[in-house]
């Protein structure tokens, strides 16, 4: 492998196989969010919810990453699962925004919309 910046030394010690594995689902501490798409804005949404299924905060942002820092940055997430998991939902929901033949849903593999050909 080659770094960007950095030039690499090899030592690799152990090779992993990820095919089919599942992270058990745990509740973050500091709730879970809903995302969607607002193309009026062209923006991405957050809604923040608490574990008692309360909507305390929206975040909007441009992109994944800028949401993302501001909620690494404000605390609201204590799991690197969830993050991770986060990250994959948010840059989904982005190519859903940028290229309107995909369709967003939340939790599902993005769609091809037809109508948008």
């Amino acid at each position: 492998m080659k770094g960007r910046w950095f030039n690499i030394a090899e030592d690799v010690k152990e090779e992993l196989d990820a095919t089919g594995f599942q992270q058990k689902w745990k509740l973050d501490q500091k709730g879970y969010f809903l995302i969607r798409i607002n193309k009026e804005n062209n923006s991405l949404e957050v809604g923040h919810c608490t574990p008692e299924n309360k909507l305390v905060r929206v975040i909007t942002g441009p992109d994944p990453e800028s949401i993302m820092y501001k909620m690494i940055d404000n605390g609201y997430v204590s799991l690197l699962d969830h993050a991770a998991y986060l990250g994959k939902e948010l840059q989904k929901a982005y190519l859903a925004l940028k290229y309107p033949f995909f369709e967003y849903v939340q939790d599902s593999p993005l769609k091809y919309n037809k109508k948008h050909e």
